[in-house]
């Protein structure tokens, strides 16, 4: 039985090289306190926040990797309907998709996840607002304020690799507002030590037929 009724993971990506890193087993990571100031959907300034709607963070250094969610439920006649707003808000109109067999990468991620291993936790978001026991662990340091996320952002489905090793985060002035100073934070690169070739591909989003408020995502035949 698939955990969740997950079946598969995408990757969505402007370029193809991005989706050939994956496949590599190279996730390139940005700390969660990078995404306070993206435009758009893309971007959540309560990222890391530690209550609903109040802007106090805690573990804003730690690297994620997003993906999206793929459920069996979703499946239809071996293919899912993409929003074209996860396209559009992604800048993906001229990119590429990575398509992630989930038992198999779920299965090499909980590889690094020990207790030294390079991955914190990863699984799939929830959307909502955490109670008074979840919001008392984050203050007493479980990073549960990395796995929650408000509502506004349940059209995402998104599955997260949290890092378990801090990247460098420093001050530096901000040019449009003069005597305030912006985070800078260093990326990461998490190495899984193995390719995803065997249970992994990619297609090109101009290869996908159009749907109504969406694309269609043939997806592969499972062993």
């Amino acid at each position: 039985m698939l955990k969740d009724g997950i079946a598969y993971l995408l990757k969505f990506a402007p370029k193809e090289a991005y989706i050939d890193d994956l496949i590599n087993g190279r996730l390139y990571m940005n700390a969660a306190g990078y995404y306070h100031g993206l435009p758009g959907e893309q971007g959540d300034p309560l990222e890391a926040s530690m209550a609903p709607g109040v802007r106090l963070y805690r573990y804003t250094s730690l690297p994620i990797y997003c993906m999206y969610t793929v459920r069996e439920n979703d499946i239809v006649d071996n293919a899912v309907k993409i929003p074209k707003r996860m396209i559009q808000e992604f800048g993906c109109e001229d990119g590429w998709i990575g398509i992630v067999q989930y038992d198999s990468f779920a299965r090499l991620a909980d590889r690094h996840t020990t207790d030294d291993g390079s991955i914190y936790a990863h699984g799939p978001i929830s959307y909502g607002v955490p109670g008074p026991k979840l919001i008392r662990e984050i203050f007493e340091g479980i990073p549960h304020n990395l796995v929650i996320k408000t509502p506004k952002y349940a059209y995402q489905k998104e599955y997260r690799i949290i890092g378990s090793r801090p990247v460098e985060c420093r001050l530096l002035p901000d040019e449009n507002h003069l005597g305030c100073k912006i985070e800078k934070y260093d990326h990461a690169e998490l190495d899984l030590g193995s390719s995803l070739a065997d249970f992994s591909w990619k297609v090109s989003v101009a290869s996908l037929e159009e749907a109504r408020d969406g694309l269609m995502l043939d997806l592969p035949h499972q062993a």
